[in-house]
């Protein structure tokens, strides 16, 4: 009965550390048609290693366009920043930004967490506010006997960029 117990117990707990982004939809979301242009702002790091920085941007933009080619959208990239952007040329065009924030290093003797949250943000047509808000808490943890934190901080690139990608697409699909 007490294996049992603990059995349970590790279970509620490992669920409880499954994360997942949390979507939010604002007024005036509605589900983008097909064959539409969809915008991308590189994103904005705050103190975040060169590791995840550049890793995730591209694997974020690579998997919109494989994947959403299938669900007929197309993933532009703007090169320039957001501000040097016409405020009327905005306001007609669906786009996104995207944030990468709140990254933490805990390392000890015998292992690391690291933990980051991420944000994307799409604007669509004649929406001065963004309508739909996604938000990312990601943890990482591991022991130094099995892996190493460059490893890691490219896993973590890795799983928000695709994460992300799919949920996204879902989301302007309607599902």
């Amino acid at each position: 009965m007490k294996s049992v117990a603990i059995l349970l117990l590790s279970l509620v707990l490992l669920s409880a550390c499954h994360q997942r982004p949390a979507v939010h939809t604002g007024k005036g979301f509605s589900v983008v048609p097909p064959n539409e242009k969809i915008y991308v702002v590189p994103f904005t790091t705050v103190m975040v290693p060169r590791e995840v920085e550049e890793g995730i941007f591209d694997q974020f933009v690579d998997a919109l366009n494989a994947e959403g080619a299938a669900d007929r959208y197309e993933f532009v990239i703007l090169k320039q920043d957001l501000s040097t952007i016409d405020k009327d040329w905005l306001a007609d065009h669906y786009y996104l930004t995207g944030d990468l924030f709140a990254y933490v290093e805990e390392s000890g003797c015998c292992a690391t967490t690291i933990r980051s949250r991420s944000r994307l943000k799409l604007f669509q047509p004649g929406q001065p506010e963004p309508t739909l808000v996604m938000e990312y808490p990601r943890e990482i943890f591991f022991e130094h006997d099995y892996s190493n934190i460059l490893v890691q901080r490219r896993r973590l690139a890795t799983d928000i960029a695709t994460t992300l990608a799919q949920k996204l697409l879902k989301s302007l699909a309607g599902s």
